[in-house]
């Protein structure tokens, strides 16, 4: 049989989720008349995440006896998958109807490498999700660095949400994509190589997507496509989640910016100050017309999840069920031209 799309989704202690996933799949391929297969990648979860993984309903269960992580993971359904197109996947995400021949049709552009969707980060899908992060050594050492020099913050953080603004309203061309989910012509991985599976946690993509751009293709953001990215979900699952992105981080320093810019960086991560930021009550903002809220668990609030405050607003309770005690940073800023108006922070009790 020709399949259109090969849908690979991989799994860790995520058996929950992946059956939605799969779910999801197999509705956007039957109501988009789309030819599909989905190839389900458990890493190493268990048998019993494995007899759960065998109701979801995929074309193939494909457990693997370690955990390789998500790159592995990719790699591992490569080798079955039998279409021309790509479609990778975390467990975590739920595809909305008409959410996979957008992504088809963009990857069939010889000049794009890779596209993604827009994510949600709730079911009721307001809150949207960062379309990606431009790595930088700068750009990275101002992910480290809040507070130190607001001046320059402000600019920094105005230019980088009038290009998120961008992105989730009109889609193009793209820095960087998130990786949750992203479909690919296999021709570009002929071309490029597979992911890397030294990166055990996140930045598997970041390392694969300079690769893409090396060779001058595109990465295209499709808003047109939409996800719900349950983000933060399969991070709990894990409990040596931390560790692994400590490491996935430390390589990517080292390969990207050597032993000096990985030390340099290491060394403001180590000695990050939080800003002196209003603390509230409750995860909750007032309407204000012309404004949206910046909402990141990281205090330079770069990257963000975002949505307009046309209407009063309250984090959705799926949202910080799923969130770790950790502060979460609040920037109210004007659509018009991204400037800061106030940042305020809330911890999870």
């Amino acid at each position: 049989m020709q399949f259109d799309v090969s849908a690979i989704v991989v799994s860790h202690r995520s058996a929950g989720e992946a059956l939605q996933c799969v779910k999801s799949l197999r509705r956007a391929f039957r109501e988009e008349k789309i030819a599909g297969e989905v190839i389900l990648v458990d890493c190493d979860s268990g048998a019993d995440q494995v007899q759960l993984l065998e109701m979801a309903g995929a074309d193939l269960v494909l457990p693997l006896g370690e955990n390789r992580g998500y790159a592995g993971g990719i790699n591992a359904g490569l080798t079955r998958a039998r279409s021309f197109r790509i479609l990778v996947s975390n467990a975590d995400v739920v595809f909305r109807a008409g959410s996979v021949v957008p992504l088809l049709e963009s990857v069939d552009d010889d000049a794009v490498g890779a596209a993604a969707p827009l994510a949600f980060w709730d079911s009721s899908d307001r809150v949207r999700l960062p379309p990606g992060w431009a790595p930088g050594f700068l750009s990275d050492l101002a992910q480290l660095s809040a507070g130190r020099r607001l001046p320059r913050e402000a600019l920094r953080f105005a230019s980088f949400a009038l290009d998120t603004l961008r992105l989730w309203e009109y889609g193009g061309d793209a820095r960087h994509l998130t990786g949750a989910a992203l479909a690919v012509r296999r021709d570009v991985f002929d071309r490029i190589g597979r992911f890397d599976e030294r990166f055990p946690f996140e930045y598997e993509e970041t390392e694969w997507e300079d690769r893409v751009l090396a060779r001058e293709l595109l990465l295209r953001f499709v808003p047109r496509a939409r996800v719900h990215h349950l983000w933060g979900a399969s991070a709990v699952a894990s409990p040596d989640t931390p560790a692994r992105r400590a490491e996935s981080r430390r390589i990517y320093w080292r390969r990207r910016y050597g032993r000096l810019g990985r030390a340099i960086l290491e060394r403001a991560s180590r000695r990050g100050r939080v800003p002196d930021f209003r603390r509230i009550a409750q995860p909750q903002l007032p309407a204000r017309q012309g404004a949206w809220v910046a909402i990141s668990t990281n205090p330079s609030l770069l990257p963000f999840a975002g949505t307009s405050l046309e209407e009063d607003f309250v984090l959705p309770a799926e949202i910080t069920a799923r969130l770790p005690r950790t502060p979460l940073y609040f920037r109210v800023f004007r659509a018009s031209d991204g400037r800061p108006l106030q940042t305020m922070v809330w911890q999870k009790e």
